[in-house]
């Protein structure tokens, strides 16, 4: 799998602050954000980055509150979702679902390397993970 999110990334969403000595720029209030194969919504989203001469090169995204993420055959909603961009890794907290084609993953925490092409799902406090396969 390819980065998760490509150079340009366009966002929507009813305000936006950023605090540039804090190489942070915040985007509340129906955040839509847009790459050229990926889609994410959420109440509230945090970019992350380091300021460089001509740009900003982003290290991470935290999107909270509605979160949901769709590219082609895969969708994920989460209340909390952390991407490390230097890694390739998306953590997916807050009731995390992750659903390819039919089907379905669930558990407390979902960890998904891009990279590796792999995941990981942990339930926590004697919770179990969930999972739905169906047959082609």
């Amino acid at each position: 799998m390819n980065s998760l999110f490509a150079k340009e990334i366009n966002i929507n969403s009813d305000k936006m602050e950023v605090f540039e000595d804090d190489g942070l720029a915040v985007f509340t209030g129906k955040v839509f954000a847009q790459t050229k194969d990926i889609k994410l919504w959420a109440d509230k989203l945090y970019v992350y980055y380091i300021k460089g001469e001509a740009k900003r090169d982003i290290q991470r995204i935290v999107a909270i509150g509605g979160v949901k993420i769709e590219r082609e055959k895969w969708k994920a909603v989460a209340g909390k979702a952390t991407y490390f961009k230097g890694e390739e890794k998306l953590i997916l907290e807050e009731n995390p679902k992750v659903w390819h084609e039919k089907n379905l993953v669930e558990g407390d925490l979902i960890t998904i390397y891009f990279n590796e092409d792999r995941s990981e799902v942990f339930s926590r406090s004697g919770g179990r993970v969930r999972v739905k396969i169906y047959e082609k």
